[in-house]
């Protein structure tokens, strides 16, 4: 499926304090922002602005709780969003991301859901896990399957927003067809991203999350600790020893 235009012409409104600019794709760029993240929704704005990329980015409340509180509304939001474009690819992406040139191929995709899939290895295995930074939302019944999917997970379990897409998607059989979002697109780190990265993200400037930092860097230090100590016992690594 490819991105298709409108033959309007540009659009700008405004819905309360939300972020909105319309250029007439078929693609719209979707987020929320608490007021905390107002300054970085205003950021992300003028990037998509530059860019020539439609988006809303929907001003909300702050819920009771920290950080990780407030992206418990990414799933509820996103129904909004599908309720006001049903007919648009939604490309739902986290207010500190920014975008490095054309996203319109990202459209490109087999999938009713498009999104980054992480693997690790596990003891003898291999884990899987979902990211919710960047995802990829077609107007079909399969998307609009899996929107109301992921969101009575979060609700009905209080689960994280990224724990809920394994129940959501391992109950999918039927419902929506998912397709793994390329790297180039999948909202990594600035230090982690490809080259050719398109949409890339940057926690480590969050001035929301302050510590970040600091805590990657002790958990840096105690994986090096603990490989030491385990090196100096059996002969190889932490790390080593659960990759057998």
């Amino acid at each position: 499926m490819t991105a298709g235009t409108n033959s309007g012409p540009d659009e700008t409104r405004s819905s309360h304090a939300d972020l909105l600019r319309l250029f007439g794709s078929n693609l719209i760029v979707i987020g929320f922002f608490t007021p905390d993240y107002a300054e970085a929704a205003s950021t992300f704005a003028a990037n998509l602005i530059e860019h020539r990329v439609s988006h809303h980015l929907y001003a909300c409340a702050k819920v009771e709780g920290g950080w990780r509180a407030q992206i418990f509304q990414k799933p509820a939001m996103l129904a909004v969003a599908r309720r006001d474009y049903p007919d648009a690819v939604l490309v739902f992406m986290d207010v500190d991301c920014s975008i490095r040139g054309d996203i319109s191929k990202i459209v490109e995709t087999r999938g009713d859901v498009a999104l980054r899939v992480k693997g690790r290895a596990v003891g003898r295995g291999y884990a899987l896990k979902f990211s919710s930074r960047v995802i990829v939302v077609m107007p079909t019944p399969g998307g609009a399957a899996f929107v109301d999917a992921w969101n009575s997970e979060c609700r009905d379990h209080e689960m994280g927003t990224e724990s809920a897409l394994v129940p959501t998607i391992e109950h999918s059989a039927g419902g929506f067809s998912l397709a793994a979002l390329p790297l180039r697109y999948a909202g990594m780190e600035l230090r982690d991203a490809p080259a050719d990265a398109v949409i890339v993200h940057d926690s480590i400037h969050d001035p929301q999350r302050p510590g970040w930092a600091a805590r990657k860097g002790a958990e840096k230090l105690f994986r090096m600790a603990r490989n030491g100590a385990f090196r100096l016992t059996t002969g190889q690594s932490y790390d080593e020893r659960r990759k057998r």
